[in-house]
Formats: structure tokens, C-alpha cells, sequence
């Protein structure tokens, strides 16, 4: 089973923190900052090969295993 997302579908999941976060800045910067915004977002799944993140169980072992 494949459970990965693409990268528009995580944009339009993402949508709603994007624009109640624009709200913080002023109307005539919204649109240059939503893009940088998603230029970023974009460049970060780039850069990062999130298929080798651990699973929720995983991380809890881990912790446990350190304490």
C-alpha cells in the first residue's frame, strides 16, 4: 500500500494554516508571501526523503529505549 502524498495534495492540506497566517501581514504582501511560502515548502520536500521517516511506534520505542 502506498501512503504517500504529492506534493499538491500536501499544499491543499496545508492551505488553510497558510492563509490564516497571511492574515498577519499586510493585504498588498499576501500574494508575494504565499508564494514564498510555497517556493519553500516545495524546496523542503526536495530536499528531505520523507519515506524513511520512523512511524509514531517507532519513535516511541526509541524513547523508551532511552530512558
Amino acid at each position: 500500500m502506498n501512503d504517500s502524498i504529492s506534493p499538491l495534495e500536501l499544499l491543499e492540506l496545508l492551505r488553510p494554516k497558510i492563509q490564516k497566517e497571511l492574515q498577519q501581514t499586510d493585504l498588498q504582501n499576501r500574494a508575494d508571501l504565499e508564494q514564498e511560502i510555497i517556493l519553500k515548502i516545495l524546496e523542503d520536500l526536495k530536499l528531505k526523503n520523507f519515506q524513511e521517516l520512523p512511524s509514531f511506534f517507532e519513535l516511541l520505542e526509541k524513547e523508551r529505549s532511552q530512558k
